[in-house]
């Protein structure tokens, strides 16, 4: 194995653990500092680092007029909405089960290529399609608080992945004339732009602050939304696509067993099933040549 291989192993590997483990970084923090709140701290942090990023690597960089109407919005769904809904499912539901529901993401790309593009959907997909739902159903389903919070925060979350795709989507053009660095710079803050003014909607526990809280916090920002992208830039660009996306596949692994360690939070069987399920889709979705093409950046949905 050449040197340049394996540092974009360990590029990937590094960037699905720091993904994965953001899980419990959010459900801790976002108890005292509410969901949007939560998101405009880390990506002020996170757009500042970008920012420095895109200058030193791409200097010359620069945002066509015509392109910014499609950032914006872009960067609306993937910083703004998604967030939104990200945080607040997790906020009510356990980080396990989140990140499971998140891990579907790649099937339902799938399901919007054939809406939108009118991409081929082989029975393969169509499978994988079929076994996605299901483990979501298992998950929904398998929570202690099915009637309540947990019930309501799995919707939540399943909200956060639609918004996901959508924004996958709208961002595919965007991946064609610039850099993934660039797209993530650019809609990274425009999003944090338009979370400023739901903050004001919200009130925090300033007295439950403290430097654990702003450990996490600062994981986020530095770790979860601005390394890891630029790792996960770096990986896309030695591995490719397919290798990328098998090591993405880690993250709910690493979410499940971060939440079972760090949060004592417990983990049904159904779960399991669910998860195991959920994970064998998109594995299979990703097989014998079944690829999905996706040049936008993955963020860590976390």
């Amino acid at each position: 194995m050449n040197q340049s291989r394996l540092m974009g192993l360990l590029a990937i590997f590094s960037t699905a653990v720091i993904w994965g483990l953001s899980f419990v970084s959010i459900k801790v923090t976002v108890a005292v500092i509410p969901p949007m709140t939560l998101a405009l701290l880390r990506f002020l942090i996170a757009s500042v680092i970008l920012l420095f990023l895109l200058k030193k690597v791409e200097p010359g960089t620069r945002l066509a007029k015509e392109d910014r109407p499609l950032m914006i919005v872009s960067g609306l769904l993937g910083v703004t909405v998604f967030y939104y809904f990200q945080n607040t499912g997790i906020k009510l539901t356990t980080a396990s089960a989140a990140s499971m529901i998140v891990a579907t993401i790649p099937i339902m790309t799938i399901v919007g290529e054939f809406f939108v593009f009118k991409t081929r959907l082989s029975l393969r997909k169509m499978a994988s399609v079929l076994l996605s739902i299901g483990g979501v159903y298992f998950i929904v389903t398998s929570s202690q608080q099915a009637l309540q919070d947990g019930f309501l925060g799995n919707l939540f979350m399943i909200g956060a992945a639609v918004a996901w795709v959508v924004y996958t989507l709208l961002t595919r053009p965007l991946s064609t004339r610039y850099t993934q660095l660039a797209v993530v710079t650019y809609q990274s803050l425009f999003g944090t732009l338009a979370l400023i003014p739901f903050t004001f909607f919200e009130s925090w526990k300033w007295q439950s602050l403290d430097y654990v809280m702003i450990l996490h916090l600062l994981y986020l920002g530095i770790f979860c939304s601005a390394l890891a992208n630029y790792l996960y830039v770096y990986a896309m660009r030695i591995l490719g696509v397919g290798s990328v996306s098998l090591f993405i596949n880690l993250i709910p692994v690493i979410s499940v067993l971060g939440g079972f360690a760090i949060l004592a939070e417990p983990v049904s069987k159904l779960q399991i099933v669910g998860g195991t399920v959920i994970l064998f889709s998109v594995y299979l979705a990703n097989s014998k040549g079944e690829v999905t093409p996706d040049k936008s950046p993955v963020e860590n949905k976390a």
